[in-house]
């Protein structure tokens, strides 16, 4: 006796994303991804968005968009390792509130120290703020400037900031991850 299954379709073709919204592009896959054209959600982070719309442009010459990027996506991908994943490391007791618990999160948090140490105030805010916890630039760049009336120069002033990110990323030790 055999069990019918429902009809089989062959190469369904998919237009887009279920729900298409400003921050889909089209983008090229491999062979091994079985299509030859995906979607990519560049507004999954406020600075993957801002290197999709170009506004990573502005600032020192000797440093590119990507290496703009590249610094900040890093500086994310430390901070989240600093953090705890779940709940069974929420529970574990440490040696005082708010103290790394783990290998992983103590690599973590020295190598944000020795990077964060190497930025001025305004610029250790700003990259926290955008790369470390999501925030858009604009309300990074006020919250660091201390007022709101910062309009104009968010974009040169959050470049500016990922110049120096670079440079502290540079002169820091090798990151853990």
């Amino acid at each position: 006796m055999s069990a019918r299954r429902g009809p089989r379709v062959a190469h369904e073709h998919i237009e887009g994303p279920a729900r298409i919204h400003a921050g889909h592009s089209r983008r090229a896959l491999g062979a091994a991804a079985g299509s030859g054209k995906g979607w990519r959600n560049d507004a999954e982070h406020p600075l993957s968005l801002a290197l999709a719309k170009g506004q990573l442009i502005r600032g020192k010459e000797c440093h590119t968009p990507r290496m703009r990027f590249d610094a900040g996506d890093l500086y994310r991908v430390v901070h989240e390792a600093a953090m705890p994943r779940g709940r069974d490391e929420l529970r574990v007791p440490t040696g005082g509130p708010g103290q790394p618990i783990n290998d992983r999160m103590i690599d973590a948090s020295r190598w944000l120290q020795a990077v964060e140490v190497q930025l001025n105030a305004e610029d250790r805010t700003i990259v926290r703020l955008v790369c470390g916890e999501g925030f858009w630039p604009s309300e990074a760049v006020r919250a660091a400037a201390g007022h709101s009336h910062y309009d104009k120069a968010v974009v040169p002033r959050f470049n500016e900031a990922l110049d120096h990110l670079v440079e502290a990323i540079r002169n820091a030790p090798p990151s853990p991850v």
